[in-house]
């Protein structure tokens, strides 16, 4: 049976006729007939529309409005996409071949929880209780756990990261892959209490802040690999050496392309560990400036050879590829040039120091020579001591160091007649001439890579330095680290890899995507508005009358949809 609505309208009059008509369907042989069972034009329109739902469902009881309530309502739509990419990536695959069931559903769900909320674990164990959908989705029991078992599963992830390294590196082809990038970065601690935390060189800028050190190796795309952490105060070139050999005893690869910059010294690395100096490793990396100047003063590179197009020279089997960005030439050349002018404008605060104090001395020296009464002036100073010497060549150490201006400026005397402070402008125009130009240098044969290849190889390592901005921005924040022992910081240091590797996965597919959705809906959605708008899926679990529920899902927008399909994610998944 069914609701059948009729409309005409009288030709002549133009008055409108509706009936409602309660049908049925029979058939006469072939044909099809309606049958009318009941006039129901004479009922008001709620009643009609309850007699109408009551038709459609099947087998279902009829509820009133006012018994349906809703239960609960909890964000879920990022909760499993985030699930479905660990699968992609096989995340999960990784952490149950190499943990125990217990402490891999452990891990997993701090690993969602780490990039939902970005907070400790006490933060994360917190979420998970307010999950419950997410945790039966990752086979987790709430009942009975603790904040704890969250660290013991963190120490057990370090513990195992030599097997989990290897399982990861040959799910992601990484044996296969010839060419591998690796930085250093640091991240600092509010406290000093860590096993890591050391002063060191403090690339956030956190002046008197005791930190870390990170060191990633990742695939020429800046897919994650591997990642290790180190004491704070330990230097790039170090790490370097471990990282090599790792490659090729631990994790079985043959043929190896190192990159590196300019810090990690790898051709000192290489020339000198007695292991790696017999081995075939190829790199690729750039000299410092110190370096540079060293060539050119032995006439090994010209400055002439510098330009928008490369240059290569080629010495003793080694490559050295020379660029030049006009772009940076001038930003740098500007920045040397106001470190200068800042650094000459502080020296002559010290020298006007220097006089006034030297002029209050003469007049002193005057008083007392002039003063009929002996003694009343002794008191009074009338030259520079040792002392008063010494703090004025520490002023002008200490404004050259701040400046970075060290090596331009030469105190040459500081006593009660002379202030000079030389300032070496033949180093100055060396620093100079240099700017913006860069030399990469290789031992890969030209044969393997072209000079614009090896360039395109080097350039590559800003991918690593995406990664690191990554992991210390609010997707993943690797930091605040509130671990104190080594296992559980270097546990927590992995955890925050395999999370990158998710949001990157995510940002390849989307970034195109989002791309294209600006420009053709005049809108200006970041990264962040598309994991928001997934967020925005609730799960709502509906009571329906008594003793009866059941759980709902929204319908999907064009946006949220337009997300999962490129994600490769099937939205039935999530709604079936």
């Amino acid at each position: 049976m069914y609701i059948q609505r009729n409309k005409s309208v009288n030709s002549k009059t133009g008055k409108v006729y509706r009936s409602v008509l309660l049908c049925s369907k029979y058939r006469e042989g072939k044909k099809v007939k309606t049958r009318t069972l009941a006039n129901l034009s004479h009922l008001p329109d709620w009643l009609v529309l309850g007699i109408e739902n009551l038709l459609k469902s099947d087998r279902e009881t009829t509820v009133l409005l006012k018994d349906i309530e809703v239960k609960t309502c909890v964000d879920y739509g990022f909760v499993f996409v985030l699930l479905e990419m660990m699968r992609q990536l096989r995340i999960d695959e990784v952490l149950e071949k190499t943990l125990s069931k217990s402490d891999a559903c452990i891990v997993k769900a701090m690993l969602i929880g780490k990039i939902i909320t970005g907070g400790s674990k006490l933060s994360i164990f917190n979420w998970l209780g307010r999950q419950d959908a997410g945790c039966k989705l990752l086979g987790l029991e709430m009942k009975g756990l603790k904040v704890d078992h969250l660290y013991n599963s963190l120490g057990q992830l370090c513990l195992h990261q030599s097997k989990i390294e290897k399982k990861w590196f040959r799910y992601h082809k990484g044996v296969s892959r010839r060419t591998y990038l690796y930085d250093l970065t640091g991240t600092y601690f509010e406290g000093k209490h860590n096993a890591f935390a050391a002063y060191g060189y403090n690339r956030d800028g956190k002046k008197g802040k005791m930190q870390m050190c990170v060191g990633l190796l990742t695939t020429d795309d800046g897919f994650p690999l591997r990642i290790q952490a180190f004491s704070g105060n330990t230097s790039d070139s170090t790490t370097v050496p471990k990282q090599i050999r790792s490659l090729k005893n631990d994790l079985g690869v043959q043929d190896i392309i190192f990159v590196g910059d300019r810090g990690m010294h790898i051709t000192y690395n290489l020339e000198n560990d007695p292991e790696l100096s017999e081995e075939n490793i190829k790199f690729i990396t750039a000299l410092t400036r110190s370096q540079i100047q060293t060539l050119i003063s032995q006439d090994v590179l010209q400055l002439s050879l510098f330009s928008k197009n490369l240059a290569e020279v080629t010495l003793e089997s080694k490559r050295y590829i020379l660029s030049l960005n006009p772009d940076l030439q001038y930003k740098e050349q500007a920045y040397l040039d106001k470190r200068r002018k800042d650094c000459d404008a502080l020296i002559e605060e010290v020298r006007k120091s220097w006089s006034k104090r030297c002029a209050q001395n003469e007049e002193n020296l005057k008083k007392q020579r002039e003063s009929p009464a002996k003694g009343k002036y002794k008191h009074l100073k009338t030259e520079l001591n040792d002392k008063d010497i010494k703090s004025y060549i520490r002023r002008i150490e200490k404004i050259t160091e701040k400046c970075t201006t060290s090596k331009y400026y030469t105190v040459e005397a500081i006593d009660n007649q002379l202030f000079t402070v030389v300032f070496r402008q033949d180093e100055f125009e060396k620093s100079r001439s240099l700017c913006g130009k860069y030399v990469i240098h290789t031992n890969v044969t030209a044969e393997e890579m072209t000079t614009e290849q090896v360039r395109g190889e080097y350039k590559k390592l800003q991918n690593v330095e995406h990664a690191f901005r990554d992991l210390k921005s609010d997707n993943i924040s690797i930091r605040p680290v509130y671990h104190c022992n080594e296992i559980q910081t270097r546990g927590h240091v992995l955890l925050c890899m395999f999370a990158y590797a998710i949001i990157k996965a995510m940002e390849d597919k989307l970034f195109p995507f989002l791309k294209i959705y600006n420009k053709n809906n005049k809108t200006q959605l970041a990264f962040n508005d598309l994991t928001a708008e997934l967020n925005d899926i609730k799960m709502c679990e509906l009571k329906i009358g008594r003793g009866v529920t059941s759980v709902k899902y929204p319908e999907l927008t064009s946006l949220q949809n337009g997300i999962l399909d490129v994600l490769k994610i099937d939205a039935k998944k999530m709604t079936g």
